[in-house]
């Protein structure tokens, strides 16, 4: 830990074009250093007496042993680990004069583990809001967080009931629904929307490759049919349309596992990418998916150590993050006033901790009969919340999509329409049946027997 941190922070300060990162490490001196005490002694005094610390050519022929690094971490990590890297080094220093004092020298010895621990405790950088001396500021601050814009759903009842949608101040939507609930689906949705108005967006797909993501992105916005695409059935009018989308100067990522330089997914990768492309919606499309950083003891703590990661991401970077999580099969015996299946947090696979972290969550379900597909706000740290259940009549073939006001009396509605789009056909069945779309055969994309649009 010692060698490495150390060797982290001094290859950022020989490599970094940002004065103000430059700034910040360079205020931490020789007395953070173990391993590399000489190597900063010589960067900071050439900055003092230059005005600016060595280039990398100077500082290799002063060094010649050492090899700089390629380092990713964001300046906050670095500087954690400097702290950490000095109360290690006190502690040793501690054990050590304690061992050499002996027991003959008592007062000496805890005058001087006093000392320590005063100079350990001036590592701590906790800065806690006073909310009484500070009430102007507080005041301030909530105004500030109102001006900023929210991200839209794509889904306008519920953007009301979110006063307009997303936070980018501090943000966790989770999402839970069974298999073949439509959760992809709608996230994708919100990464169109969110694209639309302007914020760039990360959408980390665990089980679809990205071009398919992106086809389900094109029909929520342009409306082609997604088994056209799927095939690659491309018309003029659908290749004009990708020339102009890629006018756009607002960016949608896709990332998949295959694309991280780990090899897989973690928190602190997703977090190099928000930081890299000033991401505002980060989108997990399946929780579970997501590689732990240090071992848990089950699933319930990695969850909960996970979803604290992004929700950090969110307040850190101004980012609303949104995750789809499974729920699980005693949704079955969980039913609402109409006598249907509708899970609830509580229902979350292996953990509801993230639900508990959440600042807000939705359920999902789909009533295949009648077309029908609900949403309900389980969860809100803002809005007045009575459980809404939002219905939506939908066509995933085509992205048309129509608010259903009541949907007991929605039970004949049709999918909505347009007059160059087919309409949905009568009967849907679910898992490893037959899914009769008109002119659509639905993707497996869930790693169930079931299939998920």
């Amino acid at each position: 830990m010692t060698s490495s941190v150390e060797l982290q922070v001094i290859s950022k300060i020989l490599t970094t074009d940002s004065s103000i990162e430059l700034d910040r490490l360079c205020a931490y001196d020789e007395s953070y250093y173990a391993v590399f005490k000489e190597h900063i002694r010589f960067i900071l005094e050439h900055k003092q007496q230059y005005g600016d610390v060595p280039d990398v050519f100077t500082f290799q022929a002063k060094f010649e042993d050492i090899v700089l690094v390629q380092v990713n971490e964001p300046i906050q990590f670095l500087e954690d680990g400097l702290r950490k890297n000095k109360q290690q080094i006190l502690l040793l220093e501690t054990f050590n004069k304690l061992s050499d004092l002996g027991s003959a020298d008592v007062s000496e010895a805890w005058e001087y583990l006093s000392n320590q621990v005063d100079s350990a405790s001036e590592l701590d950088t906790s800065q806690p809001l006073n909310i009484v001396k500070d009430a102007d500021k507080r005041a301030q601050q909530i105004l500030e967080f109102n001006k900023q814009k929210r991200i839209p759903t794509g889904f306008k009842q519920i953007d009301k009931c979110l006063y307009g949608g997303l936070s980018t101040v501090e943000e966790l939507l989770v999402i839970i629904a069974r298999t073949n609930s439509g959760k992809s689906w709608v996230c994708t949705k919100m990464m169109e929307s969110a694209q639309a108005n302007g914020f760039p967006v990360l959408f980390y797909s665990p089980e679809m490759q990205s071009c398919f993501i992106g086809a389900r992105f094109d029909t929520w916005r342009s409306h082609f049919k997604n088994s056209d695409l799927f095939r690659g059935n491309y018309t003029e009018e659908y290749l004009n349309y990708l020339k102009d989308l890629a006018q756009n100067s607002t960016d949608a990522f896709v990332v998949e596992d295959k694309d991280m330089s780990e090899g897989k997914t973690t928190v602190s990768g997703l977090e190099r990418l928000v930081k890299k492309h000033h991401i505002k919606l980060l989108i997990v499309d399946g929780l579970s998916y997501i590689a732990e950083e240090k071992k848990a003891a089950n699933d319930s703590i990695k969850y909960k150590d996970i979803c604290n990661g992004l929700f950090r991401l969110s307040k850190t970077y101004g980012c609303a993050v949104v995750v789809a999580m499974q729920a699980n099969r005693d949704t079955k015996e969980t039913k609402d006033e109409k006598g249907l299946p509708f899970p609830t947090m509580y229902e979350a696979e292996s953990s509801d901790h993230p639900a508990r972290i959440a600042t807000q969550v939705f359920t999902m379900r789909q009533i295949f009969e009648k077309h029908i597909m609900d949403i309900r706000l389980e969860k809100s740290r803002t809005a007045a919340n009575t459980r809404p259940v939002f219905s939506y009549s939908w066509d995933p073939n085509t992205g048309n999509m129509e608010y259903v006001e009541n949907v007991e009396e929605s039970a004949n509605t049709p999918v909505p329409t347009s007059t160059s789009v087919p309409t949905v056909s009568s009967t849907i069945s679910i898992g490893n049946t037959s899914n009769t779309i008109d002119g659509f055969d639905s993707l497996d994309d869930d790693d169930d027997d079931d299939i998920e649009f």
